[in-house]
């Protein structure tokens, strides 16, 4: 509904309850007159227009004495980037491969229950995703087709409706890509393909294993994505792990490729960049709570001290 239709909704509303409110008690009229005003000031365009919006980053984040969306996301980026939208200096740094990552624990809207045998024991369902963005001027990247933005169907209802022959959580691959059939039934969307072959391309990540100091390999599922959403740039948003992260002075390494097999040798590589080791700590001590939270449920589920 566009705001206009709210302000004349609200308009014509508060034109019938005048017979109501007439024979109200002054105190109770006032109260129902001052929730319309405001609710009538809310939306209009007056007063939206002078609710300030910075195009510096740094201050819509300061508190002005007004409710604001308060960002969430841990941050790194280039200067280029800081400076396109008035980002905090303390996060800047030369990045391999991209322009900016931001990574957040999100909490996916839904619950599950029945941890431990019972069915009031819920816990809210959450992903660890990292935005990353890329200027594809400087590095495209290897589009299967022209499809401008998509996004796995778990953030929605049709997460509770889909049937295994359709299941938004493993989308089939675009119907002119040989798709890499490993990959079939992941939580992942699959945008990419080598131009030349049409062979699927996926996204992998090489990093330190924390429990043996040993190059750990995997492919990372793509959980949406978005072309020239912001400056002409485009994001990707990955799932890429909740546990700890590096634990050896080491970037982490991604690489878009196409393979037969996960562990198969590399095919071709399109584009490969790095997450900084020290965006990585920061994420762990970030996740810290979370973990701790984590436990103390399962703890409380399990009558465990």
């Amino acid at each position: 509904m566009t705001i206009e239709r709210r302000i004349e909704r609200t308009m014509r509303n508060e034109n019938e309850m005048k017979p109501f409110t007439s024979r109200m008690q002054p105190g109770r009229k006032l109260i129902v007159n001052v929730l319309t005003a405001f609710l009538v000031g809310l939306w209009h365009p007056q007063v939206l227009a002078q609710t300030p919006w910075s195009e510096k980053y740094t201050e819509r984040q300061t508190f002005g004495k007004q409710a604001f969306a308060k960002d969430n996301n841990i941050w790194v980026y280039t200067p280029k980037f800081a400076e396109t939208f008035g980002m905090p200096p303390e996060h800047m740094q030369e990045l391999k491969g991209f322009e900016a990552a931001a990574f957040r624990v999100q909490f996916m809207g839904y619950s599950t229950c029945g941890y431990g045998g019972k069915a009031e024991n819920c816990a809210p369902e959450k992903r660890c995703l990292t935005d990353v963005y890329f200027d594809e001027s400087k590095t495209p990247l290897p589009w299967a087709n022209e499809q401008q933005a998509d996004w796995l169907g778990i953030y929605n209802s049709s997460w509770f409706v889909r049937t295994p022959g359709d299941a938004p959580i493993s989308p089939k691959t675009p119907s002119n890509v040989i798709g890499n059939i490993v990959i079939s039934g992941q939580a992942t969307l699959r945008p990419f393909a080598d131009p030349k072959t049409r062979k699927e391309a996926n996204v992998f990540a090489s990093y330190t294993n924390p429990r043996s100091d040993e190059m750990s390999y995997s492919n990372v599922g793509i959980y949406g994505y978005e072309r020239s959403v912001v400056a002409g740039l485009t994001i990707l948003t990955l799932s890429y792990r909740c546990g700890p992260r590096n634990s050896t002075k080491r970037d982490t390494s991604f690489r878009i490729e196409s393979r037969d097999e996960i562990y198969s040798p590399t095919l071709a590589r399109f584009h490969e960049f790095f997450l900084p080791e020290a965006f990585e700590q920061r994420i762990d001590e970030y996740t810290k709570a979370s973990k701790k939270d984590d436990r103390e449920f399962y703890k409380s589920i399990t009558n465990l001290k």
